[in-house]
Formats: structure tokens, sequence, C-alpha cells
């Protein structure tokens, strides 16, 4: 397991099937946009490099830095922006401006660009696993399932923030292992203690989880950063990235944008 993405070395990954998690909030915000009928989702680390993206495609722009949305820019980084689908009026023309609808059959307003404080970074820094799988509570039974099946060694990645550990990201890490554990447990029979081979950091995480297995939102709010967005007014947001298993799907990361893959 990966505590800390940024101060770590990428090339542990190789030959591995990661998860990623900022549970608080990228990719419990990826997840949502993907399941409510965003087809791409370009995690971009830089505010610059995401604002060109957007503008130069006409997709809709989203960004966060601090916890709060970045100015000028449409959206921010709570997943509650985006439980109702894409927006037309979201996208950003070269002159800054919001731009109209379109007819065309591949809506560039169903592309979502999005740059936040830690996870965006998070999953591109993970490029080099074999697979890259977008993990959160909102998914942890699908991203469980998916891992299962590649049949490779499983690489947990937490975001953390700025460079330091993150309470929810091993609580979701936790709760995807706990997943994987039940599953494999389901088809062998076999007792929790046999089904993995964690490390102890894994091991950490899987207790984590069992602890708050029955309040999950009591998890988020323990942490450092949950306590930020709680201060920001951001209660909501905890509550909605606290759902257990809420979407059956597992988002991956192509090496450019993150997509729901059919066979998942």
């Amino acid at each position: 397991m990966i505590p800390v993405a940024s101060i770590s070395n990428p090339d542990v990954l190789i030959d591995t099937i990661a998860v990623v998690f900022d549970v608080l909030r990228a990719t419990s915000t990826i997840v949502t946009a993907l399941a409510s009928g965003y087809q791409r989702v370009y995690p971009v680390a830089e505010a610059d490099a995401a604002l060109a993206l957007a503008r130069n495609h006409g997709f809709t722009l989203a960004g966060e830095r601090g916890g709060e949305t970045i100015a000028g820019f449409p959206y921010g980084n709570s997943p509650l922006e985006f439980i109702n689908g894409p927006e037309t009026d979201s996208r950003l023309t070269e002159n800054g401006e919001r731009s109209k609808s379109s007819n065309n059959t591949l809506n560039i307003s169903d592309v979502l660009v999005l740059t936040t404080s830690n996870g965006t970074g998070a999953i591109r820094w993970a490029a080099s696993a074999n697979k890259v799988i977008t993990g959160s509570l909102l998914n942890a039974r699908a991203a469980a399932r998916t891992v299962l099946r590649e049949k490779r060694d499983i690489s947990l990645v937490c975001a953390g923030t700025a460079g330091c550990f993150s309470l929810e990201d091993t609580l979701g890490a936790g709760f995807v292992l706990m997943e994987v554990i039940k599953q494999l447990n389901q088809a062998t029979g076999r007792q929790p203690a046999a089904s993995v081979d964690m490390d102890d950091l894994a091991a950490a995480a899987y207790g984590l989880a069992r602890y708050y297995h029955n309040d999950p939102l009591s998890g988020l709010r323990a942490g450092q950063h949950g306590q930020k967005l709680l201060r920001l007014s951001h209660e909501e947001d905890l509550r909605w990235c606290a759902q257990l298993n809420r979407f059956d799907i597992a988002p991956v990361f192509t090496g450019k944008y993150i997509a729901i893959n059919n066979a998942t």
C-alpha cells in the first residue's frame, strides 16, 4: 500500500493493478460524474493546463485548491455539482465565456476536465501501473471486483493531503480491501487471514475500515482534511462521499482520461 503518492516512487506500481484514492474529494467526484452521465474525466495536475485543455476543446472545467473552487472556474471539486449529469453551459470558449449547447453526436459537454490539490496528480502519478482504477467508498465493491478479475498484485494508492498521510484515503483503501476479502471468501470459503497477503499499511487500513464499517461518515469527519471541509461548509459532501457502494462502476484511467470500462 502507498500511503502518500507524491512522496513515493511510482516504479513500485509496475506490473500491478493500482486503485487510487482521494476520498475527499477527487476520486469520489470522478466516480459520481461518470455514474451521472459524463463520458470522460481528464485528471490534470496543474490549474493552467486544465484551463487550457478545457478552452481548447470546449470541455467542462472544474478545479479546486485548498478545498475551494479555483477563481474563474465554473465548478469546483464537490461531487454534488455533478450528480445531475453534464450541463451544456459549463464549457469555456477561448474568450473564457460559457459556450452554447451543441448537437454533436459526441457531446463535448460530456467531457470533464478536473484539477485538484491532491487527487488528480495522484492518478497521473499511478500511470506506471498495469491498470489504474479510481477508488472511493462510493464504488468499493465494484473496484474490488475489478481488481480480482485482473489476477495481479494490487497496489492501494492514497493521494494524501499536501504530501502527508490522509485518514480518509486510508479508510477508502481499507473498504476496498474489505470487499476484496469478502469476495474472495465467498468464492473460496477461506478465512480472512488466509485470503490476502497484506503489508502492515494495508492491514492497518483494513482494521480502520472494520472500525468504521457501520459509520463511515464518522471516519471521514475524524481526519484533518474532513475537519477542514466541515469548516468550509462542505458537510453535505462528506455525507455523499461516505455512502458505501452507491455506484457499481470501476472507472479506469487510460493514461489520458478516466472512463467507465464496460467490462467491469
